[in-house]
């Protein structure tokens, strides 16, 4: 049997805290986010919930685009912002009083249903039907945060594993803190939830593969995590190609070409029998992987003899959308963060990944291949676009979220880019003090613009008026909100601390960041 080859230095007990610290933390942090955003005030988020509500109502499953949204869903969208949480009415009563359905598309049915059907199982656990409807809403949306509490583990243990370096990893986390659209994507009812959950594992499977760990577990758990992925939401499917490479690639020197492309077969065949259910489904009743669920609300308007589609104007209209809502565009991509911020930091990220992540390294291998799930996402996503703009006149669908599945892999390529850039301990304690403080302001910042859209009609300020809509509005009421941000201080600075005490060098002699076969000394240092 095969066995790792290429390993980490050790966990320690302080390196351990910290990431704890760190994940109380960021989940303290998508709970407030949860708690603050009102309802349905996320991007399609009306829809998911209305997908799952009528799954627990009994309703079924129809064709994409022949699904309209629940009646329900409508009125409880006229009270958000009109009626206090505590006078909200039950989903009985609302019932009553809206039968039926309203004269609008969910466009949701063109994915699987397995999300909403674990949405609708928690709804009938929790008997939504007598509850204040949006005791429902924050049900699931508290469900997407759970699943989204091992992202911070996810993190550390990928880029730990990649770069060999404990402060690297630490410093990785910390970059969550720093795409304030995370958090409100994750603290919201969506299908992008688990998308970003398993795209974490995949990525954290994968990096263990490319750094030696060659057990056949690995490539089956792949296949099953690929599998799940794809049984999620088609924008899954990216992730096929990325474990096959791995799996492929994963073992050049140490495993034969049979060996390797035996564990990529099996992956395959698991991927096959548990995720491709959907697809199949889709080819052979409409003709088409995935059927566009939104074709009605979007009517064909062919361009004129002198006029056609501008791909300049499309990439600058791509450029600037991909950018802020990756970062941070709230409220149903209504109030963004600065656009200076975000092509800011879009820029220094890309620049420094074209320049130092590609570099001969023993990071080198791991880093090309952790760029295929973000590349494939982004190409696919500018693909798609591109067709409904040439077709339609409208630029629609550049949503920068959906790039989250390769969330991780991004973080780590970066990691990589930045320590072939900084090569002296000097530069990487300073370039480590100053991420220290700018990635959690970053998300600081990213409250602040979604608290002032919510609540002060986006003017820089926070009135007694702003302040008391937020604690009528919140179903946590004003000291459950009080409570949940006092926790997220307390384990701010508990992280803040632990961080600080985890990335602090001390005198040590650091391995070389381009010999690919370190000493067993070197491996058990922390670098």
């Amino acid at each position: 049997m095969a066995t790792e080859v290429i390993g980490a230095p050790p966990v320690t007990r302080g390196e351990r805290r910290a990431v704890i610290a760190l994940t109380a933390a960021f989940a303290l942090l998508l709970t407030l986010w949860a708690f603050l955003t009102p309802m349905f005030s996320a991007p399609d988020e009306a829809a998911h919930y209305d997908a799952a509500e009528q799954l627990a109502l009994g309703k079924g499953w129809p064709a994409p685009g022949d699904m309209d949204l629940l009646a329900i869903t409508y009125a409880e969208q006229q009270q958000v912002g009109t009626v206090a949480a505590a006078h909200r009415e039950t989903v009985a009563d609302l019932i009553a009083q809206n039968p039926g359905n309203h004269d609008f598309v969910n466009q949701m049915t063109q994915h699987p249903p397995t999300y909403y059907g674990v949405g609708a199982v928690v709804l009938k656990g929790i008997g939504f039907f007598h509850l204040r409807w949006d005791l429902g809403v924050m049900a699931l949306r508290m469900l997407d945060v759970v699943m989204l509490v091992p992202l911070p583990f996810l993190t550390w243990a990928t880029v730990r594993r990649v770069t060999r370096s404990p402060r690297t990893a630490i410093v990785g986390v910390l970059a969550l803190f720093a795409v304030p659209q995370l958090a409100q994507i994750g603290s919201s009812v969506t299908n992008d939830a688990p998308v970003i959950l398993l795209g974490g594992v995949i990525a954290w499977l994968a990096a263990r593969a490319l750094t030696g760990d060659h057990r056949w577990r690995i490539a089956v758990w792949l296949g099953v995590a690929v599998a799940a992925v794809c049984s999620v939401k088609g924008t899954g499917l990216p992730t096929v190609p990325f474990v096959a490479v791995a799996l492929l690639v994963a073992g050049h020197g140490h495993l034969s070409w049979g060996a390797r492309i035996g564990r990529t077969a099996v992956a395959g065949a698991i991927v096959a029998a548990l995720g491709s259910w959907w697809w199949i489904r889709n080819l052979l009743v409409f003709g088409s992987l995935q059927p566009d669920g939104v074709s009605a609300l979007r009517q064909e308007r062919p361009w004129g003899r002198e006029t056609s589609a501008n791909f300049g104007d499309f990439m600058n209209v791509e450029w600037d959308r991909l950018t802020s809502s990756f970062w941070g565009q709230f409220g149903a991509l209504r109030y963004p963060m600065t656009q200076i911020l975000t092509d800011s930091l879009t820029v220094i990220a890309l620049a420094v990944i074209v320049g130092w992540a590609f570099r001969r390294s023993a990071n080198r291998t791991a880093a090309l291949v952790m760029l295929i799930t973000p590349a494939i996402t982004l190409v696919i996503q500018l693909q798609n676009n591109f067709a409904s703009y040439d077709s339609t006149q409208i630029i629609a669908g550049a949503q920068g979220r959906y790039l989250f599945i390769g969330l991780v892999p991004l973080i780590v390529i970066s990691a990589v880019a930045w320590r072939n850039l900084l090569t002296s301990a000097v530069e990487r304690d300073r370039f480590g003090r100053i991420v220290r403080w700018a990635f959690p302001i970053i998300g600081l910042y990213g409250l602040t613009v979604a608290y002032r859209g919510f609540y002060e009609h986006t003017h820089l300020q926070v009135t007694t008026h702003g302040l008391a809509l937020l604690a009528n509005l919140t179903p946590a009421g004003r000291f459950g909100f009080a409570a949940i941000a006092a926790l997220l201080v307390v384990a701010t600075l508990w992280a803040a601390l632990e961080v600080s005490r985890n990335t602090v060098r001390r005198a040590l002699p650091v391995a070389s960041t381009t010999d690919p076969t370190p000493t067993a000394t070197q491996r058990n240092q922390t670098t």
